[in-house]
């Protein structure tokens, strides 16, 4: 399952970048004759990122390593909400509020911290408080972002206990 997924993105990456490559070469054109610039993953115009250039205010894509599942942020003016949707011996839905520190001597490099809280389903500890600590980058010619974060969990409900070891990977697309 997780092959297929890493396999998915990375197809739609080639065409992207593909077509990509195409109308910077003005090979694709539109009936008018005029280079036709709305390809697959085109980012909305008019919305500017952290750094200055522009993305859109949703990223979705999947988180691995730990566990398995759906990694999604909406971009607010410098900071971010971060949900997710997780697949290990549970279903588990997270929301974190991020906030966003861009690394000024490396374009497209953000750090980040959170916090928020964590629902599991079918499990002894249903709820949790925890924070996220972690890294991003931004791609300046694609619209994918990468990242790597820590979220250390307080599980509430009868049996409480801390769980340190969520660690995972993430590869976004911007909208």
């Amino acid at each position: 399952m997780k092959i297929r997924f890493t396999l998915l993105i990375l197809m739609t990456a080639i065409v992207h970048f593909a077509k990509a490559s195409d109308v910077e070469l003005g090979n694709i054109k539109n009936s008018d004759g005029a280079i036709d610039k709305t390809y697959l993953f085109q980012t909305p115009q008019g919305t500017i990122d952290m750094n200055g250039g522009k993305k859109g205010k949703i990223e979705l894509g999947l988180r691995f390593l730990s566990d398995v599942g759906i990694d999604m942020t909406y971009n607010l003016n410098k900071n971010r909400l971060h949900f997710t949707g997780t697949f290990t011996h549970n279903f588990q839905l997270a929301m974190y509020y991020d906030w966003m520190f861009n690394v000024s001597s490396a374009p497209g490099l953000s750090v980040y911290g959170g916090a928020g809280m964590a629902v599991r389903f079918e499990d002894w500890s249903p709820f949790g408080l925890g924070g996220n600590l972690g890294v991003q980058y931004a791609f300046s010619g694609a619209p994918i972002a990468v990242g790597f974060d820590w979220r250390p969990t307080w599980w509430l409900a009868n049996h409480s206990h801390f769980d340190a070891g969520d660690f995972a990977l993430m590869v976004r697309f911007q909208f």
